[in-house]
């Protein structure tokens, strides 16, 4: 951390602390990491999200301190850190929170990110959000203790799918290496992230992926989702990121799809890609961004317009 920002923390206040709508863990890990870090040096700190921590990260050390926005907040930062987001419109409603002249932080590690804030510490080289904070967090002297550790390593574990993707580097195991000097019950929480998944959910999965459309010679894989299909499933369970783990074992796979419907003329795009097709880029076009192996998008349309909308684009580059 540049020596001018620190001397900004140090004289400042009040801080905000956001992250992007729908937090993963590593978003909602390093969110936590950074809001104890403040309270740790006596910072008055909101830690506030559009949407309520999702039930399965409820095991998350220290979880209860993420506050769901409301609109009646009466809380005005000087400092805003906004984690793990490509742009400032991932914090959804909470960029109402943010007054003018607030000093803007920017941590992420995804190659689309804009550069909006008045700091920017953007890595894309990165696994994670959670591995550029480690490294933040200790030019900045942070007294790490068990429960920082927990969340850097549970955004760092899950970033990486599990220390296996191109991501991962000799400095993400380096910093692993680290956070397990805290004794962290690793089986435990590999258990926590990956292993609950509840009867019912399995039985509405198993149905869904009845569904999976496999085209362009087994190299592209679709799935289309209503809202009443994603209804079915519970808050703890999370489909998407469920249907891209199944997937990314399949042999010859290239590019995976998910088209899920959020309103009548609204709907998301998630991408996951291997063999060099670069996703973040096909996202672009489309107004979203990400990672060149994993990103999304949103567009104004129905749920089949949407889906034709971008199968064209991939059948181009396939």
């Amino acid at each position: 951390m540049k020596k001018s920002l620190l001397d900004v923390i140090r004289r400042k206040k009040r801080f905000l602390v956001t992250m992007h709508a729908h937090p993963d863990p590593d978003a909602m890990g390093s969110a936590l990491a950074m809001t104890l870090f403040l309270k740790s040096i006596g910072k008055d700190v909101r830690l506030i999200n559009e949407d309520a921590c999702p039930r399965w990260l409820a095991f998350m050390p220290r979880v209860k301190l993420c506050q769901k926005y409301t609109g009646r907040e009466r809380f005005a930062p000087e400092v805003v850190v906004v984690l793990d987001c490509g742009d400032l419109e991932r914090i959804g409603k909470v960029r109402s929170l943010v007054p003018e002249g607030a000093l803007v932080i920017n941590i992420d590690h995804h190659i689309t990110n804009t550069h909006f804030g008045d700091w920017n510490d953007v890595r894309a080289r990165y696994s994670s959000t959670a591995e550029i904070l480690y490294q933040v967090l200790k030019n900045a002297e942070c007294r790490f203790d068990r429960d920082i550790a927990t969340l850097l390593y549970l955004g760092i574990l899950t970033d990486t799918g599990s220390f296996g993707f191109d991501c991962t580097g000799p400095h993400t195991h380096e910093v692993i290496a680290e956070l397990l000097r805290f004794g962290l019950p690793v089986s435990r929480l590999y258990q926590k992230v990956y292993e609950t998944i509840p009867v019912g959910d399995l039985r509405g999965f198993l149905s869904l992926m009845n569904r999976l459309e496999i085209s362009c010679g087994g190299r592209l894989a679709v799935l289309s989702m209503t809202r009443r299909e994603a209804d079915v499933f519970s808050r703890d369970f999370d489909v998407k990121d469920k249907v891209f783990q199944m997937l990314r074992s399949v042999k010859g796979l290239q590019v995976i799809m998910i088209a899920a419907e959020v309103g009548p003329r609204r709907t998301r795009i998630n991408f996951r890609s291997r063999d060099g097709f670069d996703v973040a880029r096909l996202a672009a076009r489309f107004g979203g961004g990400g990672h060149k192996k994993a990103s999304g998008c949103f567009l104004d349309k129905g749920l089949k317009q949407a889906r034709e909308a971008v199968l064209s684009e991939i059948r181009k580059g396939l």
